[in-house]
């Protein structure tokens, strides 16, 4: 296990998808949504110290379900950055870099392609 800083699993998670041939856009998307969460959690925390309750935290919070100027996200939107979310820790996890998810048992773990793509062969 390593002592990766969100930050840096954030830049790793996103190489890796750019290794696996995805698209610029795809990459551009998943970034903000990773942008968002090393914004909540700060860039220094380590990963593995990230626990159930603080990612619990994370998802009711304000940070998450709205925009800049207050008005609600779109439900889809704060989906999708929690499925981003859930996808870097799984890849993390799979790594070595973690190892436990810190997702409460509420979080969607359905797996989607982009997951089972990012994680085959290793």
């Amino acid at each position: 296990m390593t002592e990766m800083t969100i930050h840096e699993a954030t830049e790793a998670f996103i190489e890796h998808l750019r290794g696996l041939g995805k698209k610029e856009r795809t990459l551009y998307t998943y970034a903000k949504d990773l942008a968002l969460i090393e914004e909540y959690f700060g860039s220094d925390k380590k990963l593995a110290d990230l626990r159930v309750p603080q990612v619990g935290k994370f998802f009711k919070s304000d940070q998450l379900l709205k925009r800049a100027n207050g008005d609600a996200r779109a439900e889809r939107t704060v989906a999708k950055t929690v499925r981003v979310f859930r996808m870097m820790l799984v890849w993390a996890k799979e790594a070595g870099t973690i190892e436990d998810l810190p997702l409460p048992k509420s979080t969607p773990m359905g797996r989607d392609k982009a997951v089972d793509e990012a994680t085959e062969g290793e």
